[in-house]
């Protein structure tokens, strides 16, 4: 059993750390970084405190332009293979909506695939047919470019939210996918409106209404300026650790993070 497991099972939080190999990310974009920046970076986190690594090699950022197959792998490969040779085990989520990418990745031991997409692939369900590791269903709408438009949710957000989750649950659950080994993202930020998201954190609770684990992703998010006035990514950090004790308190108990050690800090972990 992994380590992020055991503390799931102790009712306990696991950090999830982001580690963006693209040179475009929102908050902390690295034209000029090479495989071995990457790796120093993924090493400061798990020595931080890291229990999981959330790789990601396109952005998703509202507005940002595809990145084809061959681009994303050329950029998340070289980095896992190098990982690997020093962390043969450290638990890897690889952020990828593409199935390639996912497949190509599975020989480096990828424990954990976090698809932004929301199942929107159909291939998707052939891949997980065979896939052991955990799967994150995190909601969304459209694509980088279409999801701010996107917003109107029907009868009101959150029984909106909870209608498209029930039916790609209900995928997952046709092909025989453990539950144990699904957890949820509610998309925050995903076509949703900055004060969609305030409204899903006044309604958290009754957002986390299925008996899934729950990873809570929010860290330097455009909506956190809705609390905070106008700032730039790296200026959220605070705040994003300060929301995630609300959603720890309601059952997220993977917290996405960019900042290990203030999350740690204020999370008291």
């Amino acid at each position: 059993m992994t380590s992020f497991s055991n503390k799931l099972k102790n009712k306990q939080p696991v950090l999830m750390a982001i580690l963006n190999i693209t040179p475009d990310s929102f908050s902390d974009g690295q034209p000029q970084a090479s495989v071995t920046d990457f790796v120093s970076k993924a090493r400061s986190l798990i020595e931080e405190g890291a229990d999981i690594l959330d790789v990601g090699a396109e952005s998703t950022r509202p507005g940002a332009d595809a990145v084809d197959v061959q681009a994303e792998l050329g950029r998340v490969l070289p980095f896992i293979e190098a990982f690997r040779k020093e962390f043969p085990d450290f638990p890897i989520s690889l952020d990828t909506k593409k199935t390639e990418v996912i497949k190509a990745a599975l020989p480096f031991g990828i424990q954990i695939w976090n698809d932004v997409s929301f199942l929107s692939d159909p291939q998707s369900l052939d891949v997980l047919k065979d896939f052991k590791g955990i799967y994150v269903l995190m909601h969304s709408r459209g694509d980088s470019q279409s999801m701010g438009q996107l917003t109107d949710y029907q009868p009101n957000l959150v029984q909106g939210i909870q209608n498209e989750f029930t039916k790609k649950l209900k995928l997952l659950q046709e092909i025989g996918f453990p539950k144990h080994r699904i957890w949820l993202d509610l998309g925050f930020g995903f076509a949703k409106t900055p004060q969609q998201c305030v409204q899903m954190m006044e309604s958290l609770s009754s957002l986390t209404w299925l008996d899934y684990e729950y990873v809570f992703g929010i860290s330097r998010k455009r909506f956190i300026q809705e609390y905070t006035g106008p700032n730039q990514p790296l200026e959220r950090d605070l705040k994003s650790a300060e929301l995630a004790i609300n959603a720890l308190q309601v059952g997220h108990r993977v917290i996405r993070t960019h900042n290990i050690v203030l999350s740690k800090e204020i999370l008291k972990i």
